[in-house]
This record gives C-alpha cells, sequence and structure tokens, in this order.
C-alpha cells in the first residue's frame, strides 16, 4: 500500500485535508451534500475528532451514542480508505441517502464498515441520521 503524504485528506487521497474536509471539521461552513458530510464524518474518525461526530448526527444516529467508547475505538484502528458506493436524494431533496465502505486496520487485520447510511437536512444543515449495517462480498481494497 502505498504511503499517504500527511496532508492528504484521509477521505480522498487527492486532496489535502485543508482542501477538504478541513474547512467542515473546523465549523467554518457545512456540508452542502450528504456525500460532504459522509466523508467529513470518515475524516472525523480518522482523526478521533468526535466532537465534530456528535454534532452531526440527530435522530437515531444519536440515541444511546457513546463519545468515549467511539474515540477510545477510532483512536485503536488505522484508517486505510474511503469508497463511496452510491449516493442519492429524495425528491424534497431534504433526505440523503450514502452507501459507503469505510475500510480501517485493526490489529493488523484490514476490516471494513460497509453501510447505507441517511441523512437530513434541518435548517440548511446536513446530519447523519440514521444506517443499515450491509454484508460486501468479495471486496478488494
Amino acid at each position: 500500500m502505498p504511503k499517504k503524504n500527511k496532508n492528504t485528506c484521509p477521505c480522498n487521497p487527492e486532496t489535502t485535508y485543508k482542501e477538504c474536509c478541513a474547512i467542515f471539521i473546523v465549523g467554518k461552513s457545512h456540508p452542502q451534500t450528504p456525500e460532504q458530510l459522509m466523508r467529513s464524518r470518515y475524516t472525523a474518525y480518522a482523526l478521533a475528532n468526535i466532537d465534530y461526530i456528535e454534532r452531526t448526527m440527530k435522530g437515531p444516529a444519536a440515541v444511546g451514542f457513546d463519545r468515549v467508547s467511539a474515540k477510545k475505538w477510532a483512536e485503536s484502528v488505522q484508517w486505510v480508505r474511503l469508497k463511496i458506493v452510491e449516493t442519492r436524494l429524495d425528491p424534497n431533496e431534504d433526505v440523503g441517502y450514502v452507501e459507503f465502505i469505510a475500510y480501517y486496520r485493526d490489529n493488523d487485520v484490514v476490516e471494513k464498515i460497509h453501510e447505507n447510511s441517511e441523512f437530513r437536512r434541518e435548517d440548511g444543515q446536513w446530519y447523519y441520521w440514521d444506517s443499515v449495517h450491509s454484508e460486501s462480498q468479495g471486496e478488494v481494497i
């Protein structure tokens, strides 16, 4: 696996963190699409920035969220890469979906999270709302 530049954004090796997710994570702007929010949340997990994770979730996703466990887990794994499978908006454009696969290394084993995430826009801002986990077959990183 090629070594990443330390300035590379975790969600996209073709861009820098500053050009990609930093503006959202530091609070200078809000993601304008569900995919931007998904990418910035992946990046926040890679940076173990649980404050951002928590402030970008509402609804069922926020119920019972344990920030201590989330931070401990995010710090214990090495985030490898993010693959966006599909994005779509409902006709009302205030509900969107992102199917993604997030790869991470845990104790020298590459694991993955394959999820269909639901995002909702409230007062012009997108939030992570809910998810359904899937099994991916034969996925190669």
